[in-house]
């Protein structure tokens, strides 16, 4: 048996094992080898992980939603659709044993329209496993601010397979982004998942308030954004049937584990967030630590542990 014939069996044996699907096993494949592959190229050093992957390999490959893409800060690098276009031809074209191979001729960038200051980047492809077709679609974005600063982390794999080393995201500055899509997009926003990502963030890790308020405050900073009433908190967005609806179809497609109401989501990101935003529109510092077993802050003085 082949390389890719053996990639696409024992694929298939973890998908009846974990009672997970096939297609999905074989897109997040698709991805962590995308990856592996950046890992491996002179320019790792140029790209973060960030948004629903980074998420994905925090909880260590058990993320309670599914992600179909890669997200990725880019530094020191233009944005320029010709430079970009060399850089991922380079990244794709890392010669690696797993049984995937991608189709460079098919790679396509285009520029992604949004309200921020430098607009991004998405990068297609076409990957093969043997005849399998899969798309790879990979976000690049410019400009933003990380608090604390990256760190390295171990992507987790799904099979035998080496792991990527890449630089990642802090959880910290994640929160602030979606904060801050939330608060900006006001009423008409449709990014649920930012919604429920802080509410799976606030149920299983720890955060240090004084950290978790600098990223807040920086992201909002660089990215222009007012700290104001954020609408997504009052109760007219909160009760309004269209977003329910919404809500309920996004926990839908996404195929999310926990089976809670938009508003038990929003009072619980209120209960999370609100302090640190008063604090801050105090000026003051919020010397508190998050504990996710009672989803609570809890004030410690400094050097108490």
């Amino acid at each position: 048996m082949n390389k890719a014939a053996s990639v696409k069996a024992r694929l298939r044996n973890l998908a009846r094992k974990q009672g997970r699907s096939y297609q999905d096993l074989l897109q997040i494949y698709a991805l962590e080898r995308t990856i592996y592959r950046l890992s491996l190229s002179p320019h790792k050093d140029k790209f973060t992980l960030k948004g629903g992957i980074f998420l994905y390999a925090l909880f260590e490959g058990r993320f309670p939603r599914s992600t179909t893409d890669i997200d990725l800060l880019a530094q020191r690098i233009s944005n320029e659709k010709e430079s970009l276009e060399k850089v991922f031809y380079d990244i794709f074209s890392v010669d690696t044993d797993d049984g995937m191979r991608f189709d460079l001729e098919s790679m396509n960038l285009r520029t992604i329209a949004d309200a921020k200051q430098y607009p991004g980047t998405r990068i297609t492809i076409t990957a093969y496993i043997e005849r399998t077709r899969l798309s790879v679609t990979v976000d690049v974005g410019f400009g933003d601010c990380i608090t604390p600063e990256r760190v390295q982390m171990e992507f987790p794999v799904l099979l035998n397979d080496p792991e990527p080393v890449v630089f990642a995201y802090s959880k910290e500055s994640v929160i602030a982004e979606k904060l801050e899509a939330i608060a900006s997009l006001g009423f008409l926003t449709s990014r649920y998942k930012d919604f429920y990502d802080i509410f799976l963030l606030s149920r299983f890790f720890p955060f240090n308030g004084t950290t978790l308020q600098a990223a807040i405050g920086e992201t909002f900073r660089n990215r222009g954004t007012p700290m104001e009433e954020i609408v997504a908190f009052e109760k007219q967005f909160i009760s309004d049937s269209l977003h329910k609806r919404r809500w309920a179809a996004f926990a839908k497609k996404k195929n999310t584990t926990f089976d809670t109401s938009l508003e038990e989501v929003i009072s619980q990101i209120k209960s999370f967030l609100i302090p640190v935003l008063e604090a801050l529109q105090r000026d003051e510092i919020f010397a508190s630590y998050w504990e996710p077993d009672d989803l609570s802050w809890k004030f410690r003085r400094v050097g108490q542990r």
